[in-house]
């Protein structure tokens, strides 16, 4: 058996070695901790070493229930961590959808109070651009919304078209930050799916909703960072190379900036709308 472990080891990726099973297990480990105490006795140590004594003898004495609950435990590591970044994209996408409920109070609440904020600290020449207004019922979601209407306002081209042509341009050097931030961005999703199963062993022992709760707390807060890092990015290399990518399509710019005429070109072609 720790041969045949050995040579999985081996053989096994690193990264999912680390970003899958070795949680998945601390998860498993924490499943069973939950059964043994429940919420009546939930740091009692004298009584999980107890039932942890008693198991580890039932398992020695018995090689292939040895087998069988060590292939459970790794199955089951597999499949939670397996799980846990789908779960995460989930609650990424309730997040980041239009709205929560039709005529959504969350997001009037979140209009009204950024427009007041705005209309007490602006000056005369500088007016509230009211598609600027959070629109969305969360921060991420009016953030990812804020880089198609920036593109929109100043460009007069639409972000999600000029992006994917935009990145095949960019050199090495250029991607890497996008990179890295995307793939921080993408583990702060994961760590939201890993609080999930940890909120749900809450019920059994209420010392992991605690633990839980503050991954979530966690995620959020890098989801943030990380989606504001990653949409600044994002408008960076519009403002930069947007140049570049009219040229390289054989659409140069007259000016600075796209005119009007010129962005809704530059969308027609991108979108298939015009003439190649």
């Amino acid at each position: 058996m720790i041969g045949v472990l050995t040579e999985v080891g081996k053989r096994v990726n690193g990264r999912w070695l680390t970003a899958v099973l070795l949680p998945g297990l601390l998860l498993v480990a924490v499943a069973a901790v939950a059964a043994a105490l429940g919420h009546t006795r939930p740091f009692d140590v004298d009584h999980l070493a107890a039932t942890t004594g008693r198991a580890g003898r039932d398992l020695a004495a018995d090689p292939g229930r040895l087998v069988v609950t060590l292939a459970a435990a790794f199955v089951a590591a597999g499949l939670a961590g397996t799980a846990a970044p789908g779960l995460g994209r989930l609650a990424q996408r309730w997040w980041l959808r239009e709205r929560f409920l039709t005529g959504d109070l969350i997001t009037r609440t979140r209009w009204s109070r950024r427009s007041r904020a705005l209309a007490a600290a602006r000056r005369a020449d500088a007016p509230v651009v009211a598609a600027y207004l959070p629109q969305r019922p969360t921060w991420l979601g009016d953030r990812a919304r804020l880089v198609e209407v920036r593109a929109r306002a100043q460009y007069h081209l639409s972000a999600a078209l000029v992006w994917p042509r935009l990145w095949l341009l960019l050199d090495e050097d250029s991607r890497r930050p996008i990179t890295d931030v995307r793939t921080r961005y993408g583990e702060a999703v994961a760590l939201v799916g890993w609080a999930v199963p940890y909120l749900l062993l809450g019920l059994r022992w209420w010392p992991a909703l605690l633990v839980g709760a503050g991954m979530l707390l966690t995620a959020w807060r890098r989801l943030r960072d990380t989606l504001a890092e990653l949409a600044e990015l994002i408008e960076s290399a519009l403002d930069l190379r947007l140049r570049d990518l009219a040229e390289a399509l054989g659409q140069p710019l007259a000016g600075a900036e796209p005119s009007p005429a010129e962005g809704r070109a530059l969308d027609d072609r991108l979108g298939k709308a015009g003439p190649v």
